[in-house]
């Protein structure tokens, strides 16, 4: 275990140098994730006449904001990475080191978290002072916040990890990520807060991940969650959290068994 903490703390250094060398590659990426900016100036003109599902302008600004925080904090690139390294076989001499590649790969989002929060401060800082929006932050709602966002970013991590491994087996995973994308733009609270959405489309939705991804975190955070609903939303993101983890577990080990059949 101690050598465990060792390599990946020597790999998080590693990786934090060269995100932090890579700054303003990160803050493009940044900006290309705008959408929930677009979304919060849209949503706060047709609540200017008055609230739109109990939502004010304010509270719109103030969910929207956060909803372009949460989605900065877990963005994820690893299906790219893998879709390259497997395919023209730069995977074999990361096979040769004694760690798993999964953890050199999880250091360098992390590491990327870390650059990102001080790049994030000022656009927020503007945001909210540009629409007059309000954080009141709990202690408690703080701490869920923290459990929620890193659950929701193990979720898209492994769920990007587990599509990345199937290019063991088919070349056009990509293509897959897109439709995943296409369902997580919609579903996940990016467009519009969920419970905007008619209750049939809240009931389905709430057996996929995808509310847990964004809206969830954000809710918590704005204090918009708390007792057995909280509780619960917790205890589903760990079930999602397990079922991708075991996913890409699987997915590795039988992957590896073709990867090395074909003489990669």
């Amino acid at each position: 275990m101690s050598y465990f903490w060792r390599v990946t703390r020597a790999l998080f250094a590693r990786s934090l140098a060269v995100m932090t060398a890579y700054r303003a590659e990160i803050v493009i990426w940044m900006i290309s994730g705008s959408l929930p900016i677009i979304m919060m100036f849209i949503w706060i003109s047709l609540a200017e006449a008055g609230p739109v599902g109990g939502f004010s302008a304010g509270d719109f600004a103030a969910y929207f904001l956060m909803v372009f925080f949460v989605r900065q904090m877990t963005v994820a690139w690893v299906i790219w990475e893998l879709d390259r390294q497997i395919r023209l076989g730069e995977l074999s001499p990361k096979l040769l080191r004694p760690l798993d590649p999964f953890w050199e790969h999880a250091m360098d989002h992390l590491a990327g978290k870390v650059v990102r929060i001080p790049l994030l401060i000022p656009p927020l800082a503007l945001g909210f002072w540009l629409t007059g929006a309000r954080l009141e932050l709990a202690p408690s709602s703080v701490l869920a916040f923290i459990l929620a966002l890193s659950a929701a970013w193990v979720i898209r991590f492994c769920q990007q990890y587990s599509f990345g491994l199937l290019t063991f087996w088919f070349d056009r995973v990509l293509g897959l990520e897109q439709v995943w994308f296409a369902l997580y733009f919609g579903l996940s609270g990016m467009l519009a807060p969920l419970s905007l959405y008619p209750e049939a489309v809240q009931r389905v939705i709430a057996f996929t991940p995808f509310p847990y991804l964004i809206d969830f975190p954000v809710q918590v955070l704005l204090g918009q969650v708390s007792g057995w609903e909280l509780y619960h939303g917790l205890m589903v993101q760990a079930l999602w959290v397990a079922v991708f983890v075991g996913l890409r577990w699987l997915l590795w080990r039988q992957g590896l068994k073709r990867y090395g059949a074909v003489g990669a």
